[in-house]
């Protein structure tokens, strides 16, 4: 996602799913209207049978049978019963689940831990929750304690001992793990975007700091991307996208309609109607040919040709055929 100056805060919690203790990979598809799993060879490890589903976290999916959901394992086992109106990933080993109105958390066996009482949860982070009861949200912990009073309009997850809230005139700050209020401008950029590096704004044009707010590009750009390896993609006005070092340094001149931010070294750059790759020190390595893509995950990338999806290598090979519906969040993930 490329920051612009029409989006300035965008507030999101985000769901990395991998583990890097794991060796099998496998990835969630749609096939004629249903989800199912394939492994890295493009084989079914669980055949399109369910309604929704949603990626492996710590080793379970959340699935989705005749409006109920459920977990499986990596085989395809159904090991925590479809009994839920909804189900959200695992993180930290336990999951929100949903009964009637209300949300709780049951661990990997399936035993709840803590009770059906909240009205909306987000997924455990740094070992705290987001809770909201009653129009009021805070946080709890593993445990189901409420460690950060139930009093903010909103509040989002933690990140490097950090939470984003909101009071309730629509003021927003951050808030370290005992509910204090941290006062440093520069880390709600850190913490929103997820980086080390700081976007500034002046005259409606978008500059680059560090962390210690030590300008290292002036404010002429109207659209950068999260800068990688040094470098970011950059627009001016309606022109195409371009490649900057994080100093300012022009490195490639606008020639992009559209671009992705870079995963595993590679970007997907769009030209002439067509996606293809660029590496961050090589240049363009998959040819644009490709009428969408995705990111890379695990060395694999979904593509899309003549309407249906399959997956690329960092070379552009077409390693399992387009004949998928749907990508969805079907990047390949290790899992246990």
């Amino acid at each position: 996602m490329i920051f612009k100056i029409k989006v300035f805060l965008i507030l999101v919690s985000l769901f990395i799913i991998t583990n890097v203790s794991a060796q099998n990979k496998i990835a969630l598809v749609k096939k004629d209207g249903k989800f199912g799993y394939i492994d890295e060879a493009g084989k079914y490890i669980v055949e399109p049978i369910y309604e929704e589903a949603y990626s492996f976290s710590e080793g379970l999916a959340p699935v989705m049978r005749d409006d109920k959901w459920g977990f499986i394992d990596k085989t395809g086992k159904e090991v925590i019963p479809l009994q839920y109106d909804y189900a959200n990933w695992f993180w930290d080993g336990l999951a929100a689940v949903k009964q009637g109105e209300k949300w709780g958390y049951i661990d990997k066996t399936g035993q709840l831990v803590i009770s059906f009482k909240y009205d909306y949860t987000f997924a455990f982070s740094e070992g705290m929750s987001s809770v909201e009861l009653n129009g009021k949200s805070g946080y709890i912990d593993t445990k189901g304690k409420e460690v950060i009073p139930l009093k903010y309009a909103k509040a989002l997850d933690y990140y490097k001992g950090l939470a984003p809230v909101e009071d309730e005139s629509g003021n927003l700050f951050f808030i370290d793990k005992k509910g204090k209020t941290v006062d440093k401008p520069y880390l709600t950029h850190l913490i929103l975007k997820r980086q080390d590096y700081i976007y500034f704004y002046r005259d409606d044009k978008i500059g680059i700091k560090n962390k210690c707010g030590k300008v290292l590009t002036a404010p002429k750009y109207d659209a950068l991307s999260s800068v990688y390896k040094n470098k970011a993609f950059y627009k001016i006005g309606d022109d195409k996208y371009g490649l900057v070092h994080k100093c300012g340094k022009t490195l490639t001149g606008p020639r992009y309609e559209e671009v992705n931010n870079f995963s595993e070294g590679l970007a997907a750059v769009k030209m002439n109607d067509k996606w293809g790759y660029v590496h961050h020190k090589k240049g363009l390595v998959v040819a644009n040919r490709f009428d969408a893509v995705g990111s890379f995950r695990e060395g694999l990338a979904p593509a899309q040709l003549d309407g249906k999806w399959g997956y690329i290598d960092k070379t552009g090979k077409l390693v399992i055929a387009c004949k998928f519906e749907e990508h969805e969040d079907s990047m390949f993930v290790k899992v246990k």
